[in-house]
């Protein structure tokens, strides 16, 4: 991504001259408007210096993008209330409470050994729960 000074120019330069006819409105002294357009100006120069020499990344470009839409599960209940089928809430409200525990373990970013680790369950017993619930799933 490059930077255009020219449409950024155009776009500070709009702001400015809205700016001063609002000051010039309210009788503000020229030589106090000239004062902030020359800062202003200084602020502008000193921005598109550093936007332009900034080498953007990959983990600055995606954590600049908003996650609207990411939900945080801190409880099997709160796992529950965000299931709007009502078909899967019933089956998994049915399901033994470890199952329902590893899948709020795995929507946090665990992995199975760690869930392991934390439940106190072989690796082996997990795999075959979520190896069931996705044989099951696979209805609704």
């Amino acid at each position: 991504m490059s930077y255009n000074y020219k449409k950024e120019y155009a776009k500070w330069k709009k702001w400015k001259d809205k700016e001063e006819a609002l000051l010039k409105h309210y009788d503000v002294p020229n030589k106090k408007i000239l004062e902030l357009r020359e800062f202003d100006k200084y602020q502008f120069n000193s921005n598109r210096r550093f936007v332009r020499n900034q080498n953007t990344t990959k983990e600055q470009y995606f954590s600049t993008i908003p996650s609207y839409d990411k939900k945080e599960f801190n409880n099997v209940s709160d796992i529950l209330d965000s299931i709007e089928d009502e078909a899967l809430y019933e089956y998994l409200k049915q399901e033994e409470p470890i199952l329902l525990v590893i899948i709020l373990l795995k929507l946090q970013g665990y992995n199975i050994k760690e869930i392991s680790n934390i439940i106190k369950v072989p690796i082996s017993t997990i795999y075959q729960k979520i190896s069931k619930i996705k044989k099951n799933f696979h209805d609704f």
